[in-house]
């Protein structure tokens, strides 16, 4: 097997999330994103929403939850000989759609470029995600790029 990933080589995101009330509470909370169009009900209700909305930052956290929920980007970098050293960076985040109360998000990445370093041993991986509510609208998109090294 070449130990280059493909560009265009699919990510497997294999759950997909159902953001209830408790889930908006406490993403809030830990993130500090406490701004009253996200955390008062009554606020939020004057709003072009009409309800509260999850925090465009907090929706990058959960996209990028569910794609590497299972260690799925683990799993597609071990299948190379790779695994991951640190995350570099996060660029041309777009929210496009809000998260509200019981939406369902699901994540489609994949593979935008594998390349190597100064360091022999060392990579940069890039991958695109795309997150979608249970509408196929889409509400997210991002690019991700991780260092990622030869396993031992």
């Amino acid at each position: 097997m070449s130990n280059v990933i493909p560009a265009g080589t699919k990510i497997p995101c294999r759950v997909s999330r159902t953001l209830d009330v408790g889930d908006f509470s406490i993403l809030h909370q830990l993130t500090w994103f406490n701004m009253a169009v996200h955390s008062n009900s009554e606020y939020a209700k004057g709003t072009w929403f009409k309800e509260r909305s999850l925090a465009a930052p907090v929706i990058f956290v959960v996209a990028d939850g569910l794609v590497h929920n299972a260690d799925t980007v683990a799993e597609l970098l071990g299948n190379y000989g790779y695994e991951i050293y640190a995350y570099v960076g996060i660029d041309n985040v777009k929210v496009t759609k809000p998260v509200l109360f019981g939406d369902t998000l699901t994540a489609q990445a994949e593979v935008v470029d594998f390349r190597s370093t100064k360091n022999p041993d060392m990579f940069l991986f890039v991958y695109h995600n795309k997150t979608y509510n249970q509408r196929n609208e889409q509400v997210i998109e991002y690019t991700s790029s991780m260092l990622v090294k030869k396993k031992a």
